[in-house]
């Protein structure tokens, strides 16, 4: 900023100021320690017309011209500030994305029954080969097919908890700490633009899914969120491109995080990982994303 000359008072400072703003020359009027005050150009391509400003200032301070500026000014710093507001909405970072919709009621419950669970029974040993072993944990996996007892028996005898409990187990404090992060921001992202009943449901169609597709094609000896995750991850990364409007939004390094870790578990590279429940999850979040905006879509056509 330069410097281009000091008013005996304020409302004179400021009026000069205002004239200035409405010649698109921005700039800064300060006190100062004699009773002067300051006027600031943010610009040096702009000093020449400021200096013959303040000159036909000082020459007539009393023109209208100068009074009609202070109200237009008014009216430009307004449409600034709502611009910047704008601006601000439409800008998207990280913070902005995942870690500005504050810790919803659902999702702060959900963490609290993962955590608790884990406080409670501990994680199943590493050395155990079925959770049916496991004194506690036998009551909450999801098995298909038991020999002689038939398709989802425990299901069918009144334990119907067990199709949604899996997602609750988790296997080590890193597989839980790591789960429940992404459910910080992915759950309480759809919870405050969706509503805590949309993430209710969303939780209960993904999670049972999952756990059905796991453990069909690789057994009943799995547990976590991450099957949920997945689905949360796909229905907001189709809903957000799909409808905007919805407020949902994933920026691409966090894209590029969840599907590159789905794949390094699906080739192996992390082992003991539950296959199944991601890609399940995965394709009922994206489905459940997808469908509204495409047949509304379709429909207008």
């Amino acid at each position: 900023m330069r410097l281009i000359g000091r008013l005996s008072s304020e409302s004179s400072a400021n009026s000069f100021g205002d004239y200035l703003t409405c010649l698109d020359i921005r700039n800064s009027v300060e006190p100062e320690a004699d009773g002067a005050w300051a006027v600031w150009v943010f610009s040096e391509d702009q000093l020449e017309a400021s200096h013959q400003a303040l000159a036909e200032f000082v020459a007539n301070p009393k023109d209208p011209k100068f009074g009609r500026a202070s109200q237009k000014a008014g009216a430009i710093r307004q449409r600034e500030e709502k611009e910047k507001i704008e601006f601000a909405k439409r800008v998207q970072t990280k913070d902005t994305i995942l870690g500005n919709y504050g810790l919803g009621p659902l999702t702060l419950a959900l963490i609290g029954a993962c955590c608790g669970l884990a406080v409670v029974a501990g994680f199943p040993p590493t050395d155990v080969v079925h959770l049916a072993d496991e004194p506690f944990y036998r009551h909450l996996y999801i098995t298909l097919l038991r020999p002689g007892f038939g398709f989802l028996s425990e299901v069918q005898h009144g334990e119907v908890w067990r199709l949604i409990t899996p997602i609750f187990i988790h296997m080590s404090i890193v597989h839980l700490l790591f789960n429940m992060l992404w459910l910080k921001d992915l759950g309480s992202m759809i919870e405050a633009r969706q509503g805590s009943l949309k993430l209710l449901l969303l939780v209960v169609v993904t999670g049972i899914g999952s756990n059905l597709g796991q453990a069909w094609f690789f057994g009943p000896d799995f547990g976590g969120m991450s099957g949920v995750l997945y689905g949360l991850f796909g229905f907001i990364w189709m809903r957000g491109k799909l409808d905007p409007a919805s407020g949902l939004r994933l920026n691409k390094p966090d894209i590029v995080m969840m599907v590159g870790w789905f794949f390094l578990c699906l080739i192996g590279i992390i082992p003991h990982v539950a296959n199944g429940a991601h890609g399940f999850g995965l394709a009922l979040g994206m489905i459940w994303g997808a469908a509204p905006p495409l047949l509304k879509k379709l429909f207008k056509l």
